[in-house]
């Protein structure tokens, strides 16, 4: 196999998943705290490991999809191209396999449109300015509106996937998350205090969907770039699985152990790479004393 499904398949395969986007403003995952944060994160990490997130389980799916992947780019017969979207679709549909119980073709039009919506990423100067007045950035025109309208369309096509979910439900046979989610809910429908709700799994999906791709993508675009630009690395690293795997068969995250520096390599890439510079939004949750300047307490939940 390639260099380069290698590469996607390894960093497909990875435990961890980021869930993150720094404007999703009504997420349950991302930016929350307290009680609601703690329940649906431990249900959706449990959840997607039951699914096979990390594990055994989830290799046939990245595998099949590094397919699809691989047969694209031999589509572009050697010419210049942007891996953008290739990768975009590729890391979406395995997303996709987990929280919708299905995948999406390349050339899906509406797919291809949510995802323009959920890359879209306006001037950083925008989101600043954004963090720091928002009430005036309501008022004013710029690309930010775009990202705006893009999540709501993300949430319409969430909303209709949960409903063609709900009425397809067998609860005692989950297909993907938002089959789990649903049971849950309806486990504790008459508990006053349920976070299990439709206004929490909306937002919830959409990180799942939106930033878990976008993360992922971008980080085996990065990969590539650097393994461009040191091609004795990219060398180095072909010969070893070369040896180990060979180009007739698809990798296995039982591989890692007997590709040394191939892991290496992967797991440097990830540690150079500064994908969230700014993190997510934080607050204090008691008074703080920092180089002579105080920062109050912060009441409330997010």
């Amino acid at each position: 196999m390639c260099l380069f499904s290698q590469i996607c398949c390894f960093l497909l395969c990875s435990d961890s998943l980021l869930i993150f986007f720094p404007l999703f403003l009504t997420s349950r995952l991302a930016i929350s705290n307290g009680e609601r944060w703690r329940q649906l994160r431990h249900f959706t990490l449990t959840t997607l490991k039951d699914f096979g997130m990390g594990r055994k389980g989830m290799e046939q799916w990245i595998q099949e999809e590094s397919k699809y992947l691989v047969a694209r780019i031999h589509g572009t017969k050697a010419s210049p191209f942007d891996p953008t979207y290739f990768l975009s679709c590729s890391v979406s549909n395995v997303i996709c396999c987990l929280v919708f119980g299905q995948r999406f073709d390349y050339n899906d039009d509406h797919f291809l449109h949510l995802l323009d919506f959920a890359f879209f990423h306006p001037h950083p100067l925008c989101l600043q300015l954004y963090d720091i007045f928002p009430q005036l950035m309501e008022c004013l025109p710029g690309r930010h509106h775009k990202l705006f309208t893009g999540i709501e369309e993300l949430k319409k096509f969430i909303r209709k996937n949960i409903q063609e979910h709900e009425d397809t439900l067998d609860m005692s046979s989950p297909r993907d998350y938002i089959d789990c989610f649903l049971t849950r809910a309806n486990m504790e429908k008459d508990l006053p205090t349920t976070e299990f709700n439709n206004d929490n799994l909306v937002p919830t999906v959409l990180n799942l969907f939106a930033a878990g791709t976008d993360s992922t993508s971008s980080t085996i675009k990065f990969a590539l770039s650097v393994l461009s630009k040191y091609p004795k690395i990219q060398e180095k690293m072909q010969q070893e699985i070369d040896t180990v795997i060979g180009r007739n068969r698809d990798p296995f995250m039982q591989d890692r152990k007997s590709l040394p520096f191939t892991d290496a390599v992967l797991h440097e890439i990830q540690r150079f790479m500064d994908f969230v510079p700014m993190g997510v939004p934080h607050y204090t949750l008691r008074d703080i004393l920092f180089r002579s300047y105080r920062i109050p307490k912060v009441f409330g939940n997010i």
